[in-house]
Parts: C-alpha cells; sequence; structure tokens
C-alpha cells in the first residue's frame, strides 16, 4: 500500500514502509507457517498450521522507557500467558512493538520448538525482523 502525500497541492504517492516475510518449519510432523509484517517501529508475526489458517490470538507488547516489556491480550483465551510470554521474549530481543498471533496447541513440546526457530531464524536474517 502506499501513503497519500500532498505537497504544495501537488499529490505524490510515496512506498510502503511495511515488508512481508513468510517462512515454513516442520515441527512434530505438522507444517507451521510463519507470516511476519515489518514495520518502521513494530512487527507483527502470526503463526500458523499451514493446512488452517487461523486468527484467533492476538498479543501486543511494547517496551517501556526502561526497556520493560509490557503486554496485552487483544483477542483469544485471556487465560493462557504463554503467547504473551513468547511476545515479551520476542520483543525484548527485537528492542521494538510485537504483535504476536499465534493460533497453534499451546502444548509444553510445540511452543518452545516455534519460539526456538522463530529466534534462529531472526539471527539468521535479522533485516527481515
Amino acid at each position: 500500500m502506499s501513503r497519500f502525500k500532498n505537497i504544495e497541492n501537488t499529490a505524490m504517492f510515496e512506498p510502503s514502509n511495511f515488508n512481508l516475510y513468510t517462512f515454513e518449519t516442520y515441527i512434530i510432523d505438522k507444517i507451521i507457517i510463519y507470516q511476519i509484517i515489518k514495520m518502521s517501529k513494530s512487527i507483527f508475526i502470526c503463526v500458523n498450521y499451514t493446512n488452517e489458517l487461523n486468527f484467533n490470538d492476538l498479543s501486543y507488547v511494547i517496551l517501556s522507557r526502561d526497556n520493560v516489556p509490557i503486554s496485552t491480550q487483544l483477542m483469544g483465551d485471556f487465560s493462557e500467558e504463554s503467547f504473551q510470554n513468547i511476545a515479551m521474549r520476542l520483543c525484548k530481543k527485537l528492542k521494538k512493538n510485537v504483535y504476536f498471533s499465534c493460533n497453534v496447541n499451546s502444548d509444553r513440546i510445540t511452543l518452545p520448538l516455534i519460539e526456538e526457530h522463530l529466534v534462529k531464524e531472526i539471527n539468521k536474517y535479522p533485516e527481515k525482523f
């Protein structure tokens, strides 16, 4: 998308500052897709099974002035804190606001592997994040 800018009564289009990136990984015989939207001061990360693209969960985390992450659950199971905790760790690592949507089973085996693969990708391609 482009932003509209009016300079001296002349209309101009500016290129979007959103960058999209997608990658997949196998975890416990399932293909997990990671969809990333990088913005200038924040990032949106959506995690799904490739055969079930859902949007049932959304956490938002910002860094305070003291670099302490502050999180809230915008959508989904408000009693489930696992996704918020992952988002908080990503916020600290990336040093930017994080929108995190994780739409997979929240079990003790899958979630750590999802986070591990995501962190590996961040370390491998930091410019994408």
